[in-house]
């Protein structure tokens, strides 16, 4: 016997889709100066996606890569960061020792110094995850 509820759709709601043009590119200023490097697009940016995510102070979720060669310098955040690699390899900074590759999860704890370097060919592509409370 089955238990379980029949789930009935409902004939008012429809798929979205955002596509990843519809969600503007984030400007990081690094010392007073803009950071070109690297690609970030912030999901709360976009109107559909910020109505249906938790608030952006306690979470946030984004497109971000790099092109080979490409440099994001050290830097740390107040929250937990959790990058998922879908395409392409790189390294970790600050030692340069750790390569990472498509299908990699990293995992950056709250002040802990990174940055990245696209790898050969045509660098990495990922959804950063940001997790907990930010400093404001």
């Amino acid at each position: 016997m089955n238990d379980s509820k029949k789930i009935i759709p409902d004939p008012t709601k429809r798929v979205s889709i955002v596509s990843r043009k519809d969600i503007p590119v984030h400007l990081i200023e690094r010392n007073g100066k803009i950071d070109n490097s690297g690609e970030l697009r912030i999901f709360h940016a976009n109107t559909i996606l910020r109505n249906i995510l938790h608030p952006s102070s306690e979470f946030s979720l984004a497109w971000a890569s790099l092109k080979e060669g490409e440099v994001i310098k050290e830097h740390t955040h107040d929250t937990l960061t959790i990058m998922i690699v879908y395409q392409g390899s790189g390294r970790v900074l600050p030692e340069d020792k750790q390569e990472f590759v498509a299908g990699d999860c990293i995992v950056i704890p709250p002040y802990c110094e990174s940055g990245f370097i696209g790898g050969k060919t045509d660098g990495f592509h990922a959804i950063s995850i940001e997790v907990g409370k930010k400093n404001d």
